[in-house]
C-alpha cells in the first residue's frame, strides 16, 4: 500500500472558491453519476443521499493523514454523499481516520481521507458506522499474492 498524493480542500474549507469547485464533491459526484442516474429534487439535508450497498476498503492512517498505518478493513456501504458515507462492519472499527477506497461502475478506484465521526451497534450484531470526508486522495492499494 502506497499513498502516491493527496488534493488540499483547504481552499474549500475556507469558502474560497464555490461548491462546483470542491475537488470532494466532484469526486463524490463522478462516482454517483458512474452509478445512478442522479436526480435534482429538494431534500432537507444539504447533500442528497444515495444508497450505496457495494464493498469500501478502508486503510487506517497515521497521524500524519497520509501514511497507511494498519491493515485494511472490507466494509458493506450503506449511503453515500457528497459530504460523506456510512456503512456497516462486523467489528468495531478502532481508528477515527482512514482512507476509504470506492469503486466506480468502469472500475476505476477513488480514494478519500475520511474522519469517522459515529458508530451504532445493530439489533442485528452489526455496526452502522459513518463519517465525512475531508480530501481527495490518490492511493494505490496493492495486494500480496
Amino acid at each position: 500500500m502506497t499513498l502516491v498524493k493527496a488534493t488540499s480542500n483547504e481552499a474549500a474549507e475556507q469558502g474560497t472558491i464555490g461548491a462546483a469547485e470542491d475537488p470532494v464533491q466532484e469526486t463524490v459526484r463522478s462516482l454517483l453519476e458512474s452509478r445512478f442516474r442522479l436526480t435534482n429534487h429538494n431534500e432537507r439535508r444539504r447533500f442528497e443521499r444515495h444508497p450505496f450497498p457495494y464493498l469500501i476498503r478502508l486503510v487506517p492512517v497515521g497521524e500524519n493523514d497520509c501514511t497507511p498505518s494498519g491493515e485494511p478493513i472490507v466494509v458493506v456501504g450503506k449511503q453515500l454523499s457528497e459530504q460523506g458515507l456510512d456503512f456497516y462492519h462486523s467489528q468495531p472499527i478502532p481508528f477515527r481516520r482512514a482512507i476509504a477506497s470506492l469503486q466506480t461502475r468502469s472500475g476505476q478506484w477513488l480514494s478519500f481521507l475520511v474522519e469517522l465521526t459515529w458508530c451504532r451497534f445493530t439489533e442485528h450484531g452489526w455496526y452502522d458506522n459513518g463519517g465525512r470526508f475531508l480530501q481527495v486522495v490518490e492511493f494505490e492499494y496493492t495486494t500480496c499474492d
